[in-house]
Parts: C-alpha cells; structure tokens; sequence
C-alpha cells in the first residue's frame, strides 16, 4: 500500500461514518489525461456521474486510474477549489422548502507535491469564503510543504490579487506522516476546524440551528442539510478529491 492509499484508507475511515448516503465525487489531479495535462478531472472519467460508493470505492477508481492515467505535474489546487465552490454555490442560498435543503461541504485534498499555484489558490479560497465549503489538505510524502501553512490561515487572513480578505478560514492542513501511525491525532487534526468554520458560516448567514424533534420518546436534532457527503453534527460535506500519483 503507498502512502496515497494509506491516507485514503486513514482519512476515509475518519469522515466516512459522517456519510449518510456514502457516495463520494472523487477527482485526480496532476496527470496526463488524453495526451493533455488536467487538474480536474474525475476518476470515474465519466464527468456525469463523478460519485464512488465508500472509501472501497475511492481506492478501485484510485487504483483503476493508473490504466488511462500518466502522472504529470506541477501541483496545482486552484482547479480543484473552483470545482468544489462550484458544487457548494448551488447550496448556498435556501431553496423554497427553507433552510432544510442547505448543505455544507468538505473537500478533502490529498497531495504528496509542493503546490505551485499559491496565488490563484488563494484567490479561489478567497471567492469561497463565503460559501458552504471547509477544505482540508493531507499531505504525504516528505515533500516541502511550508507553503500549505500559509493556506491554512490559523490567526490571519487571507487576501487575494485583487486585495479582498477571505471572509472566514476555511482550510486545514494535515501533514499525515506525522499522525499515520496515531489514528487518534490523526482523526483530531482531521477534523480540528471543520465544526468552527461550520459554526462560522451559519452564524454568518443568519442560520439557526433547528429546533429538537421529540420522537419514540427521544429527543434529537433533524440535520438541517439534505444528506450528501459526510456530515459532524448537522455538516454535510462534498467528497474526497485525490491527487493522481
């Protein structure tokens, strides 16, 4: 198993118990698709249906790759991160039904490459501050991944080319060798600011949390998002999107 299939094998078996429905878009990045170099690109290769059942699933369309794929660089995020704002824009306003069919999403990156595209990374993050969207970064391999820190805005904020400020942190970074072989620490990084950037966005749109449901004699909380994804708490999350190396 390399360091890919282990962190997907770590990582998906951290988020997927959130899932209830646990089916995944999956996208490669950084490889020679068609003789032409992509950075968003699914691993289906069928870009209708983008969606793997379970962490299974990811690690067949990861290993199937390798038949239509060439790997190539140089590492690119910006692509990925306009690709899961895309998705999250679609959910970022109520719909008739209310608040009930919002959904928050997760995009989980895993690379093992120094990311050569900071500016318009930053841009990009920038543009989906504002929407339903946490994005955590697993880096493996024993790459120079100082730059990713400064994605993961813990303290500041990011400003973008054109000189807006991020309106909230949205990315954690995760240097997974050093937490492989504590799955403990490693889920608790994981998930370290998922719930807050959660809390931040809603307070943000104004959103209440919904009122407890007596059932059966029980009291709980109906999520206030359509199940898609994984979810902590009432947080839905758009899947896993791993670099093709």
């Amino acid at each position: 198993m390399n360091d890919y299939q282990s962190a997907i094998t770590a990582t998906g078996a951290i988020l997927e118990p959130y899932d209830s429905d646990k089916r995944f878009p999956v996208y490669g990045f950084g490889g020679l698709v068609n003789g032409v170099v992509n950075h968003c690109f699914p691993l289906t290769f069928d870009p209708s249906q983008p969606e793997v059942e379970g962490v299974n699933g990811i690690m067949s369309a990861y290993s199937n790759s390798f038949q239509f794929v060439q790997l190539h660089g140089p590492t690119m995020f910006a692509p990925l991160v306009h690709q899961a704002a895309a998705i999250a824009q679609t959910f970022s306003t109520p719909s008739e039904q209310g608040v009930g069919s919002l959904k928050y999403f997760v995009l989980l990156i895993i690379t093992d490459g120094a990311i050569m595209d900071m500016q318009q990374t930053i841009d990009e993050l920038v543009q989906a501050s504002t929407l339903p969207l946490s994005i955590v970064i697993v880096a493996v391999g024993n790459a120079d991944f100082t730059a990713m820190n400064a994605l993961d805005a813990d303290g500041k904020v990011l400003i973008d080319s054109r000189r807006q400020r991020a309106a909230r942190d949205i990315v954690q970074f995760v240097p997974f060798n050093q937490f492989r072989r504590n799955p403990a620490r490693l889920a608790k990084e994981t998930l370290a600011e998922v719930p807050t950037q959660l809390l931040e966005y809603f307070n943000m749109k104004g959103i209440q949390p919904r009122t407890p449901v007596q059932r059966a004699g029980t009291s709980h909380l109906i999520n206030n998002a359509s199940n898609r994804g994984m979810s902590v708490g009432s947080m839905e999350s758009m899947a896993p999107s791993s670099q093709q190396v």
